[in-house]
């Protein structure tokens, strides 16, 4: 089974899950008062929103020259001129995402893992690069 089936197959059981995204949040925010201080006042349905939307852009990055120049605005927009996201936070990031996973896709498997940071590893460094810049 080819990665992208299985990250899709996942994600897809994963929106399945009611808190799926509220989840991830509450993880996340427990990792660093930095976090959990950055989403304080903030309106986590709009929040969720446009997680979602991230999730796509970050997914076609590997094909979509468009994907990728979007990636790098959000990148600057959240690194140190922006709101102050650092490289090591997109690594806690997607290890809460994937902590996430594992409790809301009942058929997690390592090949589940691999395949959801398989599918994010471009968009990832991407957000990264444009943090140290």
């Amino acid at each position: 089974m080819d990665i992208h089936e299985v990250f899709n197959d996942s994600y897809a059981r994963c929106n399945q899950h009611p808190r799926f995204f509220e989840t991830f949040y509450e993880l996340f925010c427990q990792k660093d008062d930095k976090f959990r201080l950055m989403f304080a006042n903030v309106d986590m349905q709009k929040q969720i929103t446009m997680l979602k939307a991230s999730i796509t852009i970050i997914l076609l990055a590997p094909i979509s020259d468009s994907a990728r120049e979007s990636i790098r605005f959000f990148g600057k927009r959240h690194g140190p001129q922006g709101i102050g996201v650092s490289p090591l936070d997109y690594d806690i990031w997607l290890d809460c995402l994937l902590e996430t996973v594992h409790q809301c896709d009942p058929y997690y498997t390592p090949d589940v893992e691999k395949a959801w940071r398989e599918c994010f590893w471009l968009g990832i460094e991407i957000m990264k690069e444009e943090c140290e810049t």
